[in-house]
């Protein structure tokens, strides 16, 4: 997975980009917790979960989609399409059993598509904003 400044580079190039030549693209956020813990327990992520989860999700996603880290339990997938084609990589991603890393993790995903002319920071709010689904 890349680093968030790696993303970030990418993000803005990529807006850059579909300023100039109308081609769309999404973002899709991926927030993977421990399953069954209750709110006072920890939401921890072991390591070896961890790296099991990104194969996982590098081996769904294709080689030229940016998958970004951009958090503790968060990832961010770049896809260069509009949001109706990112559909088909969201069903990928529910269906995927290998992303609960043998249900040890509850997966959530959202996604969203660039609109002309918009700010990466506005682009990430909206990303933040819109509701998860539970893969």
């Amino acid at each position: 997975m890349a680093a968030p400044s790696y993303f970030y580079e990418i993000l803005q190039h990529e807006i850059a980009s579909s300023n100039r030549t109308g081609n769309a693209f999404s973002l899709i956020r991926v927030i993977f917790r421990k399953a069954n813990t209750v709110a006072a327990e920890s939401n921890y992520v072991n390591a070896a979960d961890i790296l099991y989860f990104s194969e996982a999700l590098k081996d769904l996603t294709r080689k030229q989609d940016c998958v970004a880290r951009t958090g503790v339990n968060e990832c961010v997938i770049l896809v260069r399409e509009d949001k109706s084609n990112v559909e088909s990589l969201l069903t990928r991603l529910i269906s995927a059993q290998l992303l609960t890393v043998e249900n040890s993790l509850t997966v959530q995903a959202a996604a969203v598509e660039y609109s002309g002319g918009e700010k990466a920071l506005t682009l990430l709010n909206r990303l933040d904003t819109v509701a998860l689904s539970t893969i």
